[in-house]
């Protein structure tokens, strides 16, 4: 039972495993404004962020040599270019969702810094 539960959990962490770059960005912008209430313009700026990233991890995915140190970066680099498009309030809410993520993970191995 305990082994089901983990399974269903490990799936339900990763819906869209086989999406392409653009159903990434389009889930990942969908859930953000949902989250953050984003305004239709930093709808289109947080797409573009994120149908970017999808872009680069889908590489970094099919190349020979993942390297998780570049996917670190390239999130971190998402969170810096995200900070702009969003108002004060708005990065609150978003850190407060990162550090969520990052507890149910189990600390996540140590992460970025944070601000």
């Amino acid at each position: 039972m305990i082994m089901a539960l983990a399974s269903i959990t490990a799936f339900a962490q990763r819906p869209d495993a086989n999406a392409t770059p653009e159903e990434r960005a389009k889930n990942q912008t969908a859930s953000l404004t949902e989250s953050l209430t984003l305004s239709e313009e930093q709808q289109k700026q947080v797409y573009t962020l994120n149908l970017d990233r999808a872009k680069k991890m889908q590489e970094m995915r099919n190349s020979q040599n993942a390297d998780r140190t570049q996917m670190r970066e390239s999130m971190e680099t998402f969170n810096k270019e995200l900070a702009k498009v969003l108002t004060p309030e708005q990065q609150e809410k978003y850190k407060k969702i990162l550090e969520e993520r990052r507890s149910n993970r189990g600390g996540g191995g140590g992460g970025g810094p944070r601000r």
